[in-house]
């Protein structure tokens, strides 16, 4: 189906779409995530018939705001940088929500847009219609940086500076602008096309932090009362499991996951997330590459005048060891807040929790007795973790044979479904999730939300994050809440075309329930009906059979379940099928909380 009529190879590069592609194969760029489109035929052009589709393989989205997702999914779940390639003006405008999420989420990915062509002799009407003056200032405040070059050997140079700066913590989007025409000029004479594995063209070591603020921070945890950790943005990263466990072992601290992300194995006994007052008893609170540390720290629950109030009990001193500070924040609000930190630990954050959990070692090799009090404090958390997971045991029990069915209920039967298999989470409930209840392991088993707040996002999120886990073995999972899923269902048909295996469950309340609480709250601030707040918030008279609409695009469905004794065997039959190569949509009828 995606074989490519074959051809010899020419010797080198003949267009100036020859030359970049050359690069995107070096680099090693599997996919190249596109919605179709004139202003960069060429290059489409240079990666199937030149290339022969292979590496990077051209992958079809049905719209930009898509193919953006599936690029931000790959990148998240893959832990490499990813390639999209969008359309001129009008495609890039599709897939700025996309992009603004991928810049929140700190994603690397290499965006490539049609444009022009700059020179008038090649336009024809739609050509004036669709093209900009320096297009990239329609995306310039929130990717990393973008380019519009005149010549090839401009292209090329741009390409390799925007790959770096992708790369560089911390990490974001570059756009560059490739002009039709330049794509398209025949190279008469041989262009140059750099070796990509010069260190020159690689994103420099991630930056450390300086000795004497480790110290510093090392020296406010080893004295804190009661520490508490904070896992963010690092629970993309595999690699991050190991050093947050030692560090809250070595401190005896507790640990809490920041709002959406996972960084930490949830049996753990000092794991406290879903504990509703853990960051408020700490006085002494490590944020940990937290998007927004205000948030974290429970900054939004008072009035402005209140957030830098002193807390019963003393004033929380908090560290917080990202590299927030040095992304740019020209146009947009992205990190909140000013959070009342007392240390910012500016560094990688995996770095710099390598070098406190160096400092915290040799201050307990220091002093004896610290290892025996930071015992006794684990003890005593332990026993909180035990408290609290009965806790989280007894609500799931509670709500268990409700009908629509308890979000609980549906997280509980998917985990035993799905526990045996080597899962990926490419989404869950946003707030409704019940903690405790699904096990993960630790960081880099959940690809997190979009980041950026832009709903669309889930399917084809979870289909680019499926591409990844197709490459190394792993099984693709994730709740996409039916909103969500409604702007964006034909990523499906992306996954069922390229056999792309996925299990996608519809969290289906029939609601934008976020916004009908919303109506709620204010009718009833204002003494106004709030029976009302279903209008214009529900999709309902008709609801949307969203199994027609999976089925339509060649997916397996089940649904939709609205009797919870029925949810294991659907959930049953979908894991067969995508554990034999398919597309699965499951459709859940929800209670909203």
């Amino acid at each position: 189906m995606e074989a490519p009529i074959k051809m010899r190879k020419p010797a080198r590069p003949e267009f100036g779409s020859d030359a970049v592609v050359d690069m995107l194969k070096a680099w090693g760029f599997k996919y190249a995530f596109l919605n179709p489109g004139s202003s960069y035929r060429s290059l489409q052009d240079s990666i199937v018939n030149y290339n022969g589709n292979v590496d990077p393989k051209v992958i079809l989205g049905l719209h930009e705001d898509v193919v953006t997702a599936m690029a931000q999914g790959y990148a998240t779940a893959s832990g490499k940088p990813a390639l999209c390639i969008l359309h001129n003006l009008v495609g890039l405008l599709h897939g700025t929500m996309g992009i603004f999420n991928m810049y929140c989420a700190g994603m690397p990915v290499l965006i490539l847009g049609g444009s022009g062509p700059a020179d008038i002799k090649l336009r024809g009407p739609v050509d004036y219609l669709h093209s900009a003056n320096t297009q990239g200032e329609a995306v310039r405040q929130y990717v990393k940086w973008d380019d519009e070059a005149t010549t090839v050997e401009g292209v090329i140079d741009s390409v390799l500076r925007g790959y770096k700066i992708a790369n560089t913590v911390p990490k974001g989007p570059v756009y560059i602008a490739f002009d039709s025409g330049i794509q398209e000029t025949e190279l008469k004479e041989p262009v140059a096309v750099p070796d990509v594995n010069l260190p020159c063209f690689q994103a420099p070591e991630p930056p450390a932090a300086p000795e004497a603020v480790i110290a510093k921070a090392a020296d406010m945890l080893v004295a804190a009362r009661y520490p508490v950790i904070v896992g963010g943005r690092i629970g993309y990263l595999p690699a991050a499991t190991e050093p947050v466990r030692e560090l809250v072992e070595l401190l005896g601290a507790a640990y809490t996951d920041d709002r959406t992300f996972v960084s930490m194995a949830t049996r753990h006994p000092q794991n406290l997330t879903g504990s509703r007052d853990v960051t408020d008893r700490a006085d002494v609170l490590l944020a940990v590459d937290c998007a927004d540390v205000h948030w974290t720290i429970g900054g939004y629950a008072g009035a402005r005048s209140n957030v830098y109030k002193k807390r019963e009990g003393g004033a929380r001193r908090v560290i917080d060891l990202s590299m927030t500070e040095a992304a740019s924040r020209r146009w947009n609000r992205v990190g909140g807040a000013l959070a009342n930190t007392e240390l910012q630990v500016m560094a990688d954050p995996l770095t710099g929790l390598n070098q406190l959990i160096a400092a915290v070692k040799a201050r307990l090799k220091a002093d004896k007795g610290l290892s025996k009090r930071f015992a006794t404090r684990a003890n005593a958390i332990a026993r909180e973790k035990a408290a609290l997971a009965a806790a989280q045991q007894k609500r799931l029990k509670a709500r268990w044979n409700e009908a629509p069915i308890s979000p609980g209920r549906m997280v509980a039967e998917l985990w035993q479904a799905v526990r045996h298999k080597d899962w990926y989470l490419t989404l869950r409930n946003h707030r409704s999730w019940p903690e405790g209840i699904w096990e993960f392991d630790g960081a880099g088993q959940y690809a997190g939300h979009s980041s950026g707040g832009g709903l669309g996002h889930g399917t084809g999120a979870s289909v680019g994050c499926a591409f990844a886990c197709r490459d190394d073995g792993r099984f693709p999972v994730g709740i996409i809440g039916d909103g969500d899923f409604l702007m964006a269902t034909g990523a499906t048909w992306t996954a069922v075309h390229y056999k792309v295996p996925l299990l996608m469950i519809v969290n289906n309340n029939t609601s934008w329930y976020n916004d009908e609480e919303h109506q709620f709250k204010i009718a009833k601030a204002r003494g106004r009906p709030e029976g009302n707040a279903y209008i214009g918030t529900t999709t309902r008279e008709p609801d949307v059979d969203f199994c027609k609409v999976s089925e339509g695009y060649g997916a397996h469905v089940e649904g939709p379940v609205t009797d919870p004794n029925k949810l294991r065997a659907s959930f049953q039959r979908a894991v067969n099928v995508v554990s034999d190569g398919g597309v699965a949509v499951v459709d859940v009828r929800t209670s909203s909380l």
